[in-house]
């Protein structure tokens, strides 16, 4: 009987603990996961798992940095969306203009693209090389949360362009000569 109690008490406290750490590490158990869709510019597009059905407001926006000091912050787009998926799986990503003496950067929600919003850091960075970093881990997020999903660097004057890894928290540097970070963030209206 001590033995059987025994096991009791410890499946209870594994299942404690794996339910307090999931919970307030994730919330809301959503995360990003790669998109293999092939892509016409440099961009990416990713999953978020784990969507309930509902209405979402999608949030894009960036911040601009030169040097590592933020310059500039742009709402890049913003839409409202009715999310019905079975797989609870919603297509997002990011891409350049693509076409040849575009400067605009646009938003992706499931498989359309937004208009895009004209970003004199992309006209620069076509002049002089562009490098785009993204995920290459699934990463989780909560709603109501910023959650980076790609970066656009521009090497500083003699130096090379130095990426960085947006799977982890990371912190922009001194080493370019300007980054864009984009975001997306979810917000449920109902």
């Amino acid at each position: 009987m001590k033995k059987i109690a025994t096991i009791l008490l410890l499946i209870m406290m594994s299942t404690m603990l794996v339910t307090g750490c999931s919970s307030s590490k994730n919330p809301s158990g959503l995360y990003l996961s790669n998109c293999p869709d092939n892509m016409n510019g440099m961009g990416k597009k990713y999953f978020v798992n784990n969507l309930k059905n509902g209405n979402y407001e999608v949030e894009f926006s960036a911040k601009e940095y030169e040097y590592g000091i933020l310059k500039k912050e742009h709402k890049l787009y913003e839409s409202s969306i009715e999310h019905n998926g079975k797989n609870n799986i919603l297509k997002i990503g990011v891409i350049d203009g693509n076409e040849i003496g575009s400067y605009y950067l646009k938003s992706i929600i499931n498989d359309t693209e937004s208009t895009g919003y004209n970003l004199d850091f992309l006209k620069e960075g076509y002049n002089t090389g562009i490098a785009l970093s993204i995920l290459n881990k699934n990463k989780s997020f909560d709603l109501d949360n910023e959650v980076a999903i790609a970066l656009y660097s521009i090497g500083g004057e003699n130096r090379n362009t130095s990426s960085l890894n947006i799977d982890e928290e990371f912190e922009i540097s001194n080493n370019n000569l300007k980054d864009l970070v984009v975001y997306i963030k979810l917000h449920k209206t109902s």
